[in-house]
């Protein structure tokens, strides 16, 4: 009792707020200040969420979702350390990538799948290699800025002592990275999940994006909120759960996007 005393006191906010929220739409939505046609109670939405999930429609399109965000995070974030570090190590490799990542980063992801679906099997892979484009982006950014935010008179003494190669990447630079790297990883995998329900609102029959595109097209209300909570609890857990993942297996590693 005491240690969630301790908790509900140190995340108070963090758990009201969207309680907070929730009842107020609760009360506008009793009262006629808001339409329930439109609007309904998040009441009725939790209960018809659960009817969803009791007749299999809900994890019927989750686990689509979940294995999209998967596998598009996992291959934006392999090549997005991986080209990261290489570009925060040699300045001509960045230099020379630097202009395209400039052209590509602001087109919205979703854009490229008829692109991409010239290149790899349309369908799932396409979908997932679309997906993970901006998370490569933003893993690949961090990741680039954290090699190269290490102070240069640590490297040099670092080298000045032995440690080259191999030996200089991972007792040096890796460890150094390592704050930007879990950055971006966070920033990478919320955007996973966004650019995943967009492109399954265009191309996917099954999934979460799919389920509530076709939701707002017959105008059944409740299952699009019934959605719209799933993927919102879907992104809180996915980002504070790799918060709490670093926090646990790297406890000596500053989160660097929490400002605390």
């Amino acid at each position: 009792m005491k240690a969630l005393g301790r908790w509900l006191t140190e995340h108070g906010t963090t758990v009201g707020s969207p309680i907070a929220l929730l009842l107020a739409w609760e009360w506008a939505s009793a009262t006629g200040l808001l339409r329930a046609v439109f609007f309904p109670r998040p009441s009725t939405i939790l209960a018809h969420l659960r009817d969803l999930a009791l007749d299999g429609t809900l994890w019927g399109h989750t686990a689509p979702t979940l294995a999209r965000i998967g596998w598009s995070f996992s291959l934006a974030a392999v090549l997005g350390v991986a080209i990261g570090l290489a570009m925060g190590l040699w300045r001509r490799l960045r230099e020379g990538l630097d202009p395209v990542f400039a052209v590509i980063y602001p087109i919205p992801s979703v854009l490229f799948l008829p692109l991409v679906s010239f290149m790899v099997p349309a369908g799932e892979v396409a979908l997932v290699v679309t997906s993970a484009v901006t998370s490569f982006f933003l893993i690949a950014f961090t990741t680039t800025h954290g090699v190269r935010q290490i102070d240069r008179l640590v490297v040099e003494a670092a080298v000045h002592y032995g440690a080259r190669g191999w030996r200089l990447f991972a007792t040096v630079l890796l460890p150094g990275a390592l704050p930007f790297i879990f950055t971006g990883l966070r920033l990478g995998l919320g955007f996973s999940l966004i650019v995943v329900v967009a492109v399954e609102i265009v191309s996917a029959s099954r999934g979460l994006g799919a389920l509530l595109w076709l939701s707002w097209q017959i105008l059944k209300v409740e299952d699009m909120y019934a959605t719209f909570f799933v993927i919102a609890l879907l992104g809180a857990l996915l980002s504070y759960g790799l918060a709490a993942l670093r926090a646990r297996l790297l406890p000596w590693v500053p989160d660097v996007g929490d400002p605390r």
